[in-house]
């Protein structure tokens, strides 16, 4: 483990075996439930304070938060960084979320739901895939945080709808020979690789798009994680026609 060190000139310097650490990469603590003792939050908090290159650092990562990303929904948000054609492109393929906060409006999002079941999944407020409701698990889930605050840590999100492609895929199963399957409907989602770096005073160093990221799945399935063995990764051919 890295020692945080205070230094009088230049603030917390993040140390391992005697050298100043540079970069700091994150493979957990992404939810609340890897924050279980407040030495956790502390050492976070000293990270952020660190010289050192924090990937993601807060900011980027609360971004990924569902009530963040619904924010973008509201009028001008978009524009602020894009111009009005642009931004009138980005809000097309936008879909709709919906808080569930105590009150009216909370009610009135949930009945969305019981209105048409079809048409909405249930999403925990946070970052990353998984952990979803749909169709009646949904309804029972809302049931559940009817009367509960614990119902504001969770949006509905207008379920989309993509393309089924007839598609084959080659799975590697551990102890075995790569297998070929038969050809099945399947629906992708592209993702982008992105390079963002700036300066503890917001300068923005690099902004740029690194590559495309395919992952496919069975259209007959809700969730599509790779790592669990539903997905997989994928190619794609851009058409600049």
């Amino acid at each position: 483990a890295f020692v945080l060190m205070e230094k009088q000139s230049s603030g917390i310097n993040a140390e391992y075996g005697g050298s100043e650490v540079a970069i700091i990469y994150f493979r957990t603590h992404w939810n609340e439930s890897h924050y279980s003792t407040e030495e956790h939050w502390t050492t976070r908090l000293q990270i952020e304070q660190s010289r050192a290159v924090v990937v993601p650092n807060i900011r980027h990562q609360v971004l990924n938060l569902k009530l963040f990303q619904q924010a973008f929904l509201n009028p001008g948000v978009v524009e602020r960084y894009l111009n009005a054609g642009d931004a009138a492109k980005v809000r097309s393929v936008f879909a709709q979320l919906r808080q569930l906060s105590p009150g009216a409006e909370g009610d009135r999002a949930a009945q969305l739901a019981f209105n048409d079941p079809s048409g909405w999944v249930l999403k925990p407020s946070r970052e990353g895939g998984g952990n979803n409701f749909w169709d009646d698990e949904m309804l029972e889930k809302l049931r559940e945080l009817e009367r509960s605050d614990k119902r504001e840590a969770f949006v509905l999100m207008e379920k989309l709808r993509p393309p089924h492609i007839p598609n084959r895929v080659v799975r590697n199963r551990p102890n075995s020979s790569p297998e070929l399957t038969d050809i099945f409907d399947t629906t992708g989602e592209l993702g982008l690789f992105c390079v963002f770096v700036a300066d503890s005073q917001g300068k923005v160093v690099m902004n740029e798009v690194a590559g495309p990221l395919m992952r496919t799945k069975p259209a007959a399935c809700n969730e599509g994680g790779v790592a669990i063995g539903i997905g997989v990764m994928d190619s794609v051919v851009f058409d600049r026609d």
